[in-house]
């Protein structure tokens, strides 16, 4: 009998055993499909911004919300307000002369998400749609936590200063205008531990 339940006690720790390696081996390939997903998708999302800034037709700009331009472009996202077109954070405004604006942003909504929408027109009240999820078809759950961009210029570019009228560059040659360039910085997260930061900067440096 002692001999059963010897056996018995020696099969369930066997048993519990394999089945905690068998979760954690579940956990660990969960989590190496969730960082995968992170950099492939990120850097999917840097490619594009910097495809989308070396073919600008025009100087990137940046909106932001909580202190709009005179003449938005690409605010208000959308007619009517939805979770797809919610941002607290600077808009990404990269025109085109010939045709519709498009609008990179941070959906600040719960999870907060990468969007891309195109406005016809800058001048007309059609919605920036579809907003589209920069995210969308990744193999994991994937969220922002974080998105900053700012137009630059080649003196900024080289940490110079401008100043002075008309406006110069402290350093010999470079230039102070916004040319076409700009610089992002956003965070791509899949839950606690996985995440990654990704930059893009693009500068044209014409004088």
């Amino acid at each position: 009998m002692i001999e059963v339940l010897v056996a018995a006690t020696v099969a369930v720790g066997i048993a519990l055993g394999l089945t905690v390696f068998f979760l954690m081996t579940l956990r660990v390939g969960k989590d190496v499909d969730a960082q995968a997903a992170v950099q492939r998708q990120g850097g999917a999302i840097a490619d594009e911004l910097g495809r989308q800034l070396r073919l600008v037709d025009g100087s990137p700009k940046v909106e932001d919300p909580a202190s709009p331009p005179d003449t938005p472009v690409c605010l208000p996202l959308t007619a009517t307000p939805s979770p797809a077109s919610t941002t607290n954070d600077p808009i990404l405004v990269i025109p085109n002369a010939a045709g519709p604006v498009t609008c990179y942003y941070r959906d600040t909504s719960t999870p907060p998400q990468l969007r891309r929408c195109t406005r016809p027109t800058p001048s007309t009240a059609d919605d920036c749609a579809p907003a589209a999820n920069l995210f969308s078809g990744s193999l994991a759950p994937l969220f922002a936590p974080a998105w900053t961009v700012n137009v630059v210029t080649p003196c900024g570019a080289l940490d110079g200063t401008c100043g002075g009228t008309p406006t110069v560059c402290s350093i010999a040659g470079e230039s102070c205008a916004v040319i076409p360039g700009a610089s992002i910085v956003f965070t791509v997260s899949a839950g606690t531990n996985l995440s990654e930061t990704f930059g893009v900067a693009i500068v044209a440096n014409r004088h």
